[in-house]
């Protein structure tokens, strides 16, 4: 897919976990079409990269934050919205997975179990919170969680807290897609299957682990971060001006 030249001029967008995967590729394409972009995370030296590979002659700020601490993440977002005198789109996709960690429930660990859910679910709970104020304020915008399909298929054996944590990701996105709908605010998710992005490095690099998981795709392969990235901003566009939940 490729970004429609000024699709998004004049949008200003924040993206959380932008210093890498999905999040890295995603907060390069709206810039390229015309938009502003806030980068978030945590490592202030791997946002300044992606900063630089997006280039010097767009606007493109640079903050870092951990979306699991409200002061921070919203301190950031505030940033932004003052820097560009308001916001247009949200893009929650910040998150963890522990392989190795993560087990089945008779092992799991009350810290693992904590650590999974306070990242991945109340992290995209504070991004969504503070950055929903300013859209409110803007009178509209989009919304767009990153999920999984572990959350709603029950389908990573082992990994209960990760499946738990993103389950409350959807049934968080399912509510406010109706909470907000009649404020001009579309709440969306992306559910990214197995992408190649170093949360699964591991297995892509491991021959018999990429085979199984490439057989088990009807496509045959794993994803690339960059076609997450152009389904979160389909749906952050106004080409998706009738999709909500």
């Amino acid at each position: 897919m490729t970004v429609t030249s000024g699709r998004f001029t004049g949008k200003r967008a924040v993206v959380t976990g932008a210093s890498s995967g999905i999040g890295r590729a995603t907060a390069k394409r709206p810039v390229a079409a015309g938009g502003r972009v806030a980068l978030t995370a945590r490592g202030q030296e791997r946002l300044q990269e992606v900063a630089a590979e997006i280039g010097a002659d767009h606007d493109v700020l640079v903050l870092p934050a951990d979306c699991t601490d409200e002061a921070s993440i919203t301190a950031a977002i505030d940033q932004a919205a003052t820097h560009f005198g308001g916001l247009d789109i949200v893009v929650s996709n910040a998150g963890i997975e522990l392989l190795g960690q993560d087990d089945r429930v008779d092992r799991l660990r009350l810290d693992v179990w904590q650590r999974l859910i306070r990242n991945n679910l109340d992290g995209q709970f504070l991004t969504c919170k503070a950055g929903i104020k300013h859209l409110l304020h803007g009178g509209g915008g989009a919304v767009v969680c990153v999920g999984s399909n572990c959350g709603y298929l029950g389908m990573a054996s082992n990994e209960p807290a990760y499946s738990a944590s993103k389950g409350g990701v959807f049934a968080m996105m399912r509510v406010m897609a109706i909470d907000y709908a009649r404020e001009g605010i579309r709440v969306n998710m992306v559910v990214p299957g197995f992408i190649d992005t170093p949360m699964n490095e591991p297995v892509m690099r491991d021959p018999a682990e990429l085979r199984y998981w490439s057989e088990q795709i009807p496509i045959g392969r794993a994803g690339a971060a960059e076609e997450c990235a152009a389904a979160i901003l389909w749906l952050a566009s106004d080409d998706a001006s009738y999709c909500i939940g």
